[in-house]
Formats: structure tokens, C-alpha cells, sequence
């Protein structure tokens, strides 16, 4: 089985729900596959931090705003197939664009962006403009205002009383391709100070995705000397090792030698030491 389909069972997975080979054929891919077993990591801390989500009473006028979102999505359908008459996709697997985005808000968001920008287009557009520039720019307009949504969406939640609905702000950074310094510093902030380690673990994981930068590794080695939380310390020092940052080798060896650190984490250091 490849990743895709051993994410595609990870839920069933953790919730113990698959038959006792398929249990065993995704327990054997995530020994081996460092990616999907992250993946799994993060689908468990959301589904404890679900389970301790109160649950509360639909409001009355919940029938009106799903109507409203119901129409909204029919627009934005409407004008997606509108767009693909004057630029048809290629005739390979995939879609002009894709929303990254499940959450039915998204959805409304990006058909109110759609539909503003190409009437604000049309209305400048020449008579001899090219319907395929049309397209372009509609698009480009589009991932803009979607990713300023993101990360306004994770600035406004991350400061929330709930746990989960931090770990939920941090896993937009996910879904960012190139988040600016501020995301990053909020990042490194919940990594270093949230009080929940579900949190902080997730902030970790979302700045795995952008340890290739000098600034961020700066960041990680620095936090690496201040984390006191099992886990954490594991899996910085594997992402650290991975990235075979050798200024992280002084304080990997600082925690190997400290009497408060468990085995655990020094055998963890002690093999990523290996690698450099």
C-alpha cells in the first residue's frame, strides 16, 4: 500500500476499526514511512482534542445560513465552469485549481472572492483581452485572498482559551507554500510558550514544513535548549538530525547529560548523534 492509501485509512486506524490485515499492513507502513506517521500523530491529537470539545446546540437560524452557504457554493460552481470555457484544463488528471480546503466556510469565502473579482475584472477588461489572461488573473487573485485568509484565521484563533482550536490554527501554517515571518514567529512563539504540549507539538510539526530555511533552523536549535517536554525534545532532535543541522549537536548533548532527561530521550539523542 502506498501513502495515499494508508492516509486514507488512518481515522479507521486510530479509532481501531479495521480488520486485523489492514491493521497490520498500516502499523508496518508507519514503522517505515517517517511522513505518514506524522500524519497519524496529528489525526490523533485532533480527534483527543475533538473528544474534549463541548458540544453545543445548533442555533435556530442554522437552516438560513445553510442555505445561504448551499447558494453560495452553487455560485461559485457556476463561475468555475463559466472560467473553464475560455481556459479548458489540460487533458491530464486534475482541475484548473483546486481548494485545499474542506471546511464549507472556505468554500463561501472563495466563491464571494471569485465572483468580486472577475465582475471587477470584466469591468476593465478590453474587447480584444485574452480570455486566457482572464483566467490567470481571476486564479492568482483567488490563492492571494485565500491565503491571507489563512493566515488571518490562524493569527485571530491562536490566542483562543482551547486547546484545540490553537491546534487548529497552527495547522493552517500546513497548508501555507511560503507563510511570511509573521506566521513563523507565532509558530515559534506556541512552540516555546503555549501551555497545552498538544499545542506545542503541533506548532513543531508545522514548522517541520519550513526547516529548510536558515532562520527557522536558527529558531529550532535555539528552542531545542528550552523544551523540557518528552516528546517535543524527541522529535526535534529527529527533525534536527534530519536536517543534519550540526549547531544543534551542543544542546542535543546538553540533554543527553542531564540527570532530569528520560532514557528515553537520551537514547533518541544519543542516536541522532549518529548522523552527523
Amino acid at each position: 500500500m502506498d501513502c495515499k492509501e494508508i492516509q486514507a485509512l488512518l481515522i479507521d486506524y486510530l479509532d481501531h476499526r479495521l480488520d486485523a490485515a489492514s491493521t497490520t499492513r498500516v502499523t508496518q507502513h508507519l514503522g517505515a514511512c517517517g511522513d505518514c506517521t506524522r500524519e497519524a500523530e496529528e489525526l490523533r491529537l485532533l480527534l483527543i482534542a475533538m473528544q474534549n470539545t463541548v458540544q453545543e446546540t445548533p442555533p435556530a437560524a442554522l437552516r438560513e445560513s445553510f442555505d445561504t452557504m448551499l447558494q453560495s457554493e452553487l455560485n461559485m460552481q457556476t463561475t468555475a465552469n463559466i472560467i473553464e470555457e475560455f481556459h479548458p484544463a489540460p487533458k491530464t488528471p486534475g482541475r484548473l485549481f483546486a481548494l485545499p480546503l474542506s471546511s464549507p466556510v472556505w468554500k463561501v469565502a472563495a466563491a464571494v472572492i471569485l465572483l468580486a473579482g472577475g465582475m471587477a475584472i470584466g469591468r476593465n477588461l478590453q474587447p480584444k483581452s485574452q480570455p486566457q489572461a482572464l483566467a490567470g488573473v481571476v486564479i492568482d487573485s483567488l490563492r492571494k485572498e485565500l491565503r491571507e485568509m489563512k493566515e488571518g484565521l490562524m493569527l485571530n484563533m491562536i490566542d483562543d482559551e482551547s486547546a484545540s482550536q490553537r491546534i487548529k490554527a497552527v495547522s493552517y501554517a500546513e497548508e501555507m507554500t511560503s507563510p511570511d515571518q509573521q506566521v513563523i514567529d507565532v509558530l515559534m512563539n506556541t512552540l516555546n510558550h503555549d501551555k497545552n504540549p498538544n499545542v506545542r507539538l503541533a506548532a513543531l510539526y508545522s514548522l517541520a514544513r519550513f526547516a529548510d530555511r536558515r532562520s527557522v533552523r536558527d529558531s529550532l536549535v535555539n528552542s531545542l535548549a528550552t523544551q523540557t517536554e518528552p516528546i517535543i525534545q524527541v522529535v526535534l532532535i529527529n527533525l534536527l538530525a534530519e536536517k543534519r543541522e550540526t549547531r544543534a549537536i551542543a544542546p542535543i548533548r546538553n540533554i543527553m547529560t542531564n540527570k532530569k532527561t528520560l532514557k528515553e530521550v537520551k537514547d533518541a539523542a544519543r542516536q541522532s548523534l549518529k548522523v552527523f
